[in-house]
């Protein structure tokens, strides 16, 4: 999923990309497999991780509490 993502920013050119809680494990940008920074990806935007990270952890925390039940 984080690289079709990652692929749907670089073909539409998005100038910035900014968000809150990186994946340690299945992320595509700051972690893993760093689409960006490959030779297939053809535009890069600039990454700006970590805005609002504490907030977004826990925001992402409690969905997923919610959804299990």
């Amino acid at each position: 999923t984080a690289l079709v993502v990652g692929g749907a920013i670089s073909f539409a050119r998005l100038r910035r990309l900014y968000f809150g809680a990186a994946d340690d494990k299945g992320g595509a940008v700051v972690n893993g497999v760093r689409f960006f920074a490959s030779p297939t990806c053809h535009h890069a935007p600039d990454i700006y991780p970590g805005m609002g990270e504490t907030e977004a952890g826990l925001l992402l925390k409690e969905f997923f509490r919610e959804r299990r039940g």
